[in-house]
């Protein structure tokens, strides 16, 4: 950083990132941040999406900003840019943005691995069971939860949500999150085995009937108290269209 400062002329400011060509370079004085995505798989499911949220903040996390939110297509293609290529990259779009997430900045010494240590293995079928994907997670990428993966990638998704998601920054952003929590984690309704198990059976055995749709929507439905009918529709379609390509790839 210093040697960085003496090439530009110029000190940076605590908390300012600095750009050297293509590389960011994040302050050393400040703690690190991570972006955390509580996706519409978890946020749908209230109960399930709170006692996500619960266990991040129980390994104290500071919670910098906390929005609940619908994600735009354009700030989904954003968001997935680096996939833009890959033939998955249409339906990442339709998964985030089929409804409501839980976005948030996290804030403590480590805590970018220390999230992704919690969430556990990417997909759901190498996660630990005593991992949060483990737990809730659904089916390979339906995995309840993004996480920023490096300081540099933080600063960029934290910035970018910020511009693009209207995430801000409040004081009383981990208030927010407790409420939310107090609100949503007072049941032990959750449906985590039974989605799974339908998606693993529809895959194996080629089903992709309007049955399985229809139980989708059933399933995420039963503890999704105030999202739209319309946008449990949309998540459970997501799911199911997952399921089509899956079973088109045997």
């Amino acid at each position: 950083m210093g040697q960085l400062a003496k090439q530009s002329g110029h000190k940076p400011k605590i908390g300012q990132s600095c750009v050297a060509t293509t590389r960011q370079v994040i302050d050393v004085n400040v703690m690190e941040r991570s972006l955390v995505i509580i996706k519409p798989d978890g946020t749908v499911r209230r109960n399930v999406g709170a006692r996500v949220l619960k266990a991040l903040m129980d390994r104290g996390y500071h919670v910098k900003a906390f929005k609940e939110m619908k994600v735009s297509e354009s700030l989904a293609r954003l968001h997935y840019d680096v996939h833009k290529e890959r033939p998955f990259f249409p339906w990442l779009v339709q998964f985030i943005s089929s409804a409501p997430v839980l976005a948030m900045i996290l804030e403590a010494d480590d805590v970018i691995q220390g999230v992704r240590d919690a969430l556990g293995a990417t997909f759901v079928q190498k996660a630990s069971p005593e991992s949060l994907r483990g737990k809730y997670g659904i089916w390979a990428g339906v995995n309840i939860a993004h996480a920023s993966d490096a300081p540099e990638t933080a600063a960029v998704e934290i910035a970018l949500w910020t511009q693009e998601g209207g995430l801000t920054e409040s004081e009383n952003a981990d208030n927010l999150a407790r409420t939310y929590i107090d609100k949503y984690a007072k049941t032990d309704v959750d449906f985590t085995a039974e989605i799974r198990n339908k998606v693993k059976a529809s895959i194996e055995t080629g089903d992709v009937s309007d049955h399985v749709l229809e139980s989708l929507e059933t399933l995420f439905g039963e503890d999704s108290e105030g999202v739209l009918e319309s946008e449990v529709r949309a998540l459970a379609q997501a799911v199911f269209d997952f399921i089509r390509e899956e079973v088109e790839k045997r």
